[in-house]
């Protein structure tokens, strides 16, 4: 009898689902996107019921795609974007709206803990900042201003969590989402700090039970099942975050292991097992051994985000030159940024347009375009939205190597703006690291696939992946663009000093 797997990833834009055989064969996907909803600045939130819809539609689509009977599917396993904040009523039902990573309404709330709990003891603890990106600060603002929601919680959920809610009716989290959920959360020994979530006011019972990434946490329901074309009974295993299922599909597992995913946001990510962490960036819990291993990681909000909005912004002439040449229109776009030159004729981008995480955790921080003149085009423009997401990379690579991060190269790239040639070099040269592509990479499903096959004991460890993994195309840094890039670099810094005092009054000054 054949063994075949789903694996599953929740993102920002949409949701994927594979059918994935024990060879690591992708035999059936599926994709659904959904909108994001931004009702007022700094807010950011998704229906979680698109969540539930997109994830029972393409698992369905890709069963019926791959021509497996449902029976011999072994496993399931899905991750998501993260953290995100659902509350969730007694009878397992959403009550509001998922404000997500990209939200950044509880910035009053993250100052609050700051001064009464410390950033320091927080940080001891949870191995994360303190700021308005985790989950347990999410809750925090519905306490404070939806109060008849918060009382009638039963259980905070992640955006990964809730879809594994509907398959089994266990309101439950795993180790890598408890970590964004963050703040309260004993990182090291793997459970929450109960003393520290009654000293901040929230409630432990609302705080779910916290299993490993590969442990399996309930079978498929009957209306599941339905509602799928999953066998009920089907294992459901606890899951993980969507950049940690993008690396285990990229062979990230050692220590030292590189990653960088070039989805929505930009997400860089390095493998430990050595409980040291760096102050101002990101660490969960990673998916691979996730009893005893860490990913350090680095987050910029824009990547990918920044050249769709570009797409939908100023592309309607190259939508639909594209759909007449039956061409993606990232191509076309591509071809424009190749015919501007490494530092864009002088135009500097700041990719904040949505606030940003590492290192600077400023949420009021927005884009700036600097340098812009008549003689600037479109292509300019573009490349620059590249080589700012870059310059926002190598800033944090430089927090990470100062505290002493080991590094294995090359970095291996994934994800949407990893498919551009000229992204992958502006990458390696403003980083000044050689990286590699591999084109063939199915990403955060078949990642999710493999956990799966992990915890229902179809492989014997993570190093199965890197069987199935081919390298497509590698860069190595251009040393004369690298000096170039120095340059711009140093501008980039400073013309972030030079305006941040100015977001808050902003922030003022459009009556917030």
């Amino acid at each position: 009898m054949a063994n075949f797997l789903i694996g599953c990833d929740v993102g920002t834009s949409g949701t994927k689902s594979v059918v994935m055989d024990e060879e690591g064969n992708v035999l059936g996907i599926h994709y659904i996107d959904y909108p994001l909803h931004t009702p007022k600045a700094g807010y950011a939130e998704h229906d979680p019921n698109d969540y539930w819809n997109a994830v029972k539609n393409t698992i369905k689509a890709a069963i019926q795609q791959s021509h497996v009977d449902a029976g011999d599917i072994k496993g399931v396993s899905i991750s998501a974007l993260s953290p995100g904040c659902i509350l969730i009523d007694k009878n397992l039902q959403p009550m509001q709206m998922c404000h997500i990573w990209l939200d950044r309404r509880a910035a009053k709330e993250a100052e609050l803990l700051k001064e009464t709990i410390g950033e320091d003891r927080i940080f001891q603890l949870s191995a994360n900042p303190t700021d308005s990106y985790y989950a347990t600060v999410k809750l925090l603002w519905e306490k404070n201003h939806r109060r008849n929601l918060y009382d009638l919680t039963y259980k905070l959920q992640t955006t990964a969590d809730y879809p594994v809610l509907k398959l089994t009716g266990k309101a439950v989290t795993d180790y890598s989402n408890a970590s964004l959920i963050g703040i309260v959360f004993d990182i090291v020994n793997r459970r929450w700090d109960y003393d520290l979530i009654e000293k901040i006011g929230l409630d432990p019972a609302k705080f779910p039970d916290v299993y490993p990434c590969d442990e399996v946490v309930g079978y498929v329901e009957a209306e599941a099942a339905e509602e799928t074309g999953l066998k009920k009974g089907t294992p459901v295993v606890a899951g993980t975050v969507d950049c940690n299922a993008a690396w285990l599909a990229g062979g990230m597992l050692n220590d030292g292991d590189t990653q960088l995913v070039m989805g929505t946001a930009g997400v860089f990510g390095v493998c430990h097992k050595d409980p040291k962490f760096t102050k101002d960036m990101i660490t969960i819990v990673h998916a691979a051994n996730s009893r005893e291993y860490y990913t350090t990681l680095a987050a910029i909000v824009g990547c990918g985000a920044l050249t769709r909005y570009y797409r939908d912004t100023f592309g309607q002439m190259e939508k639909d030159i594209a759909s007449k040449l039956g061409i993606d229109v990232f191509e076309l776009m591509n071809l424009a940024a190749a015919k501007s030159v490494p530092g864009s004729n002088g135009l500097l981008t700041l990719p904040y347009f949505s606030g940003e995480r590492t290192p600077i955790w400023d949420p009021l921080a927005r884009g700036v375009i600097f340098g812009m003149s008549l003689a600037h085009n479109k292509g300019d423009l573009l490349r620059s939205f590249m080589e700012g997401a870059a310059f926002a990379l190598r800033h944090n690579l430089e927090c990470m190597k100062a505290s002493g991060v080991k590094m294995n190269m090359p970095v291996v790239l994934s994800e949407g703006g990893a498919q551009s040639r000229l992204w992958r070099q502006i990458i390696a040269d403003v980083l000044r690291v050689p990286v590699v592509f591999m084109k063939d990479l199915k990403g955060a499903p078949v990642g999710n696939a493999l956990n799966a096959g992990i915890g229902v004991g179809i492989f014997k460890d993570y190093d199965v992946v890197k069987q199935w993994l081919k390298i497509s195309d590698s860069h190595e840094p251009d040393e004369k663009t690298a000096v170039e890039y120095d340059k711009y670099y140093e501008v980039f810094r400073s013309v972030y000093e030079d305006v941040k005092g100015n977001y808050s009054k902003l922030y003022l000054a459009m009556g917030n």
